[in-house]
């Protein structure tokens, strides 16, 4: 099974890569678009209004598989350690696996569902 985890090392890495350059690249284009002040605005503020929302939304869901991918090949190393010794109890690994899976998809629907884009719909609701 190990065979399984050889040169995984890099997506941790690509994560974090991955996920910076995304707030960084929908910041970049928020701020040279005009929607928002460049000193420090909301990391959501940055990713509401196309082009930046596309952009965001496409990254952070790669952001969330890759986490997926990294929260998964975590379990699969610890169920091998706990082969060889007592590393964990495999219950809490279980469930650091599952917690993980429903963090990324929590990811996902915060990637995919910005706040303005929700209020304009509630706000054309309530008129009719």
């Amino acid at each position: 099974m190990l065979c399984f985890l050889r040169g995984m090392a890099f997506v941790p890495f690509l994560l974090v890569t991955w996920s910076s350059a995304a707030f960084i690249i929908s910041y970049v284009v928020a701020v040279l678009s005009g929607h928002v002040n460049p000193f420090l605005p909301y990391i959501s503020d940055t990713g509401t209004t196309p082009p930046e929302s596309g952009i965001f939304g496409f990254m952070i869901n790669f952001s969330a598989f890759l986490g997926a991918a990294t929260m998964y090949t975590r379990y699969k190393i610890v169920e091998k350690q706990n082969q060889t010794s007592y590393f964990s109890t495999p219950v809490f690994n279980l469930v650091s696996l599952v917690l993980g899976l429903v963090g990324c998809i929590g990811m996902g629907i915060v990637a995919n569902f910005q706040s303005v884009t929700l209020r304009i719909s509630t706000e054309i609701n309530d008129d009719v």
